[in-house]
């Protein structure tokens, strides 16, 4: 019996650490390294033995509960691009929730008993009793957790909003060890119901909590899309005046052509030449520089290269875009107006502006994009993409957003360097179509 009892305790030491790798893959799912299942099985396994050990010392200590967190906290760390005290403030709350519901669980079942002489069994030998309340216990945690997870995959969290989560889990934990002190000195047939009242109590700041961050998502997400169809809308406008200008332009043509005959006719062949290049500007912004044969895509190229020239910014253009994908030319635009922009603004405002290098390149199935320019050293610390040093937030640093979210409709990734005075964006799409030929 006592290798049944053994297995129940490490199956539940099991249990509750898988749980919480899921549920940090079911938060931070955009931060996550690698996707392979595999790893979050085998860290919960060595954990489950590392707990399983040091319940062998003592059944119930905060000594087991401070391992449990640092343990998958650290582990973590090397899972997910963000910072530890988002991981470790996650982890925190999870195991006072998990604990609360365990003494919840415990203490009814010792109502049920001989009150405090059942709860003293079940806390300090493995036993029958002790593997049935583990068993019952664990059985309900998974299904909470089924119950919950849906609202976990829509939960955003920040570093300021771990903050907040490792204050409740701190004031939370005072109240848990004030609630086991009082269990285990004035057992009664209420204190379930006072263990009952304290999680109700922390379910109901987490409610608030989740709604607060939601609601907040929310807003963000609308002022993102209106944001987004503005920059959208901005350089359509750019294309639309230079396709509006050539359409004029052919629509006078015969009278441009009786004009240059005339010219012509008199000899005067400097006025020509002159009127020639005065008329045909709009189709020297169109098509100064065919760089992949797609209209939207050159225009917005060329776009950005007259401002690198206003701006005394030199340039390198290495590029190639494969035909009939399914990449639509707005969510190119998107990507390429956004980061060309942010690479002439960063690049202007140096005393030596130096040069932005934007290099396509197509490999098979997969479409690569880098964009680099000089700046300042000064932003080099940042997570996913650095934030924009404008004051106004609200209205501005909504570029990078609308890239990442173009670029994760193709199943893509973005990463951003800024090293030695240097800001790189690297970019990889996947693309339906004919792919390269490799011989």
């Amino acid at each position: 019996m006592n290798i049944i009892f053994e297995f129940v305790e490490i199956i539940a030491c099991f249990i509750e650490i898988f749980v919480l790798y899921k549920i940090y893959r079911d938060i931070l799912y955009k931060y996550r390294y690698a996707q392979n299942n595999h790893i979050d099985l085998g860290l919960a396994i060595i954990g489950a033995f590392i707990i399983w050990m040091c319940n062998h010392i003592s059944l119930f200590s905060y000594f087991t509960m401070l391992i449990f967190v640092l343990y998958i906290s650290i582990s973590s760390v090397f899972l997910y691009n963000v910072n530890f005290v988002v991981i470790f403030s996650l982890g925190s709350f999870y195991l006072l929730c998990l604990s609360c519901f365990d003494f919840l669980v415990l203490t009814l079942f010792s109502e049920f008993g001989n009150g405090r002489e059942t709860l003293s069994i079940i806390l300090s030998t493995m036993g029958f009793l002790r593997t049935i309340v583990i068993i019952v216990v664990k059985f309900f945690w998974i299904m909470l957790y089924f119950l919950v997870k849906k609202y976990f995959v829509k939960f955003s969290i920040k570093i300021g909003d771990s903050y907040t989560v490792l204050a409740i889990s701190c004031v939370g934990l005072v109240g848990f060890v004030f609630l086991v002190n009082q269990t285990f000195k004035a057992f009664s047939y209420t204190i379930s119901s006072l263990w009952l009242s304290f999680i109700i109590f922390l379910a109901l700041l987490s409610f608030i909590f989740y709604f607060t961050i939601t609601t907040r998502e929310e807003k963000m997400k609308l002022n993102f899309s209106e944001m987004r169809n503005h920059l959208l809308e901005e350089n359509y406008k750019t294309i639309n005046a230079i396709y509006m200008s050539n359409a004029k332009l052919h629509h006078d043509l015969n009278n441009h052509l009786n004009v240059l005959y005339q010219l012509l006719e008199d000899g005067n062949t400097d006025e020509a030449k002159e009127y020639i290049k005065n008329i045909s500007a709009p189709i020297m912004k169109l098509s100064k520089t065919v760089w992949t044969g797609m209209d939207v895509i050159d225009v917005i190229i060329n776009s950005k290269l007259e401002k690198m020239k206003e701006k005394g910014i030199s340039f390198e253009i290495n590029v190639e875009f494969p035909q009939n994908t399914n990449i639509s030319s707005h969510d190119m635009c998107t990507i390429l107006g956004n980061l060309l922009d942010n690479a002439i603004e960063a690049a202007s405002a140096l005393e030596n502006p130096g040069k932005i290098s934007l290099t396509i390149r197509k490999i098979n199935y997969f479409l690569l994009i880098k964009i680099s320019n000089p700046c300042a050293n000064h932003n080099t610390k940042f997570t996913y993409y650095p934030e924009t040093t404008k004051k106004d937030k609200e209205l501005h640093g909504w570029g990078f957003p609308s890239v990442i979210d173009a670029v994760q409709k193709y199943n893509g990734s973005l990463k951003c360097v800024n090293e030695k005075n240097e800001f790189v964006v690297k970019i990889v799409l996947f693309f339906e179509g004919t792919p390269d030929i490799i011989n």
